[in-house]
């Protein structure tokens, strides 16, 4: 509860960037919280709803970022079901919550060209981990609405981390015997794309399934209906009826998935310093829709067996 604390102490220092290091950018978690929110039972539904419901004044919401003191007309970011899965991407870049970074993967080691250092598993604080600390807490259901809402927001966010294949692994080689930090320093070219220059930023763009250019924030009418619709496409090029893997609600199996991708299709048939071919690009934009389906149907199932009953309505006054 420290750790979360000090996230809403520092908000008023908060201009937050974002880094190369952000799974799937606003536009990949935003799909995967749609595909959950559209999968939820109603009783889940109406538990998330409550979180995240704008407050009646002069009451704050359970989340939000500002600059300076809240203010509804001018908070940057007061987040709803669909934008929290960017919530912990909106509070990176800062110093003081660098403690948060290691959260948002789990990298088991690739050894390639080079011997094993027997090095096991990743650093204590990680994703998975921290997926796993998420639904232990919530699923006491002793916290306030506003610890929920903090804690299902890491949950909505960690989720979508962990399904992109380079938040599970860091390719060692000789050049990068440390690792090369999740793709980060496998250097690519994409052309007209600058800001695109290693492999981590293209998975995390879906290889530019939905373009490499989110939509601003605080998102406008077209905006939601566009997340809606690339939700709704993936959903539909993936059924879950067709994906029995869905079902599977154990996180470890979810990392475990994704480095076995890392390992034997994001790291193939691409060179560093390269340009992605058109076959690489097709098959990664393929396959980050799946993973974004996939990723959204098991964190709707992890929240229905978590808020199995609707919360109580409020006493009328």
């Amino acid at each position: 509860m420290r750790h979360i604390c000090r996230v809403f102490i520092t908000l008023a220092l908060l201009l937050a960037t974002q880094s190369s290091a952000l799974a799937w950018h606003d536009t990949g978690h935003m799909i995967v919280a749609q595909v959950a929110y559209l999968r939820l039972s109603p009783a889940a539904k109406a538990k998330v709803d409550a979180l995240y419901a704008p407050p009646a004044p002069p009451r704050r919401p359970n989340v939000y970022l500002c600059a300076g003191y809240y203010m509804p007309e001018t908070c940057e970011k007061i987040y709803d079901p669909i934008t929290i899965a960017v919530w912990m991407d909106d509070f990176r870049g800062d110093s003081l919550n660098s403690m948060y970074d290691n959260w948002h993967y789990a990298d088991y080691a690739f050894y390639d060209g080079v011997p094993d250092s027997g090095k096991v598993g990743p650093e204590p604080e990680n994703a998975l981990a921290r997926i796993n600390w998420a639904i232990n807490t919530l699923r006491e259901g002793k916290g306030t609405p506003r610890r929920e809402a903090e804690v299902t927001g890491f949950l909505y966010h960690l989720v979508g981390d962990i399904h992109q294949p380079l938040h599970a692994t860091a390719r060692v080689t000789a050049a990068h015997p440390e690792g090369d930090q999740g793709g980060n320093l496998f250097k690519i070219q994409v052309p007209g794309q600058p800001r695109v220059s290693n492999l981590h930023t293209f998975w995390d763009a879906a290889g530019g399934a939905f373009g490499f250019e989110g939509p601003k924030r605080p998102l406008d009418q077209a905006a939601r209906a566009r997340i809606l619709s690339l939700a709704q496409e993936v959903m539909k090029e993936n059924p879950a009826e067709s994906m029995p893997e869905a079902l599977d609600t154990d996180p470890h199996t979810w990392v475990m998935e994704s480095y076995k991708l890392a390992r034997e299709v994001v790291y193939k048939d691409i060179t560093e310093g390269g340009e992605p071919s058109k076959a690489y690009t097709d098959a990664a934009q393929k396959l980050a829709r799946k993973r974004l389906a996939l990723a959204g149907y098991r964190l709707a199932n992890v929240l229905n067996e978590l808020f199995a009953v609707a919360p109580a309505s409020p006493a009328k006054p």
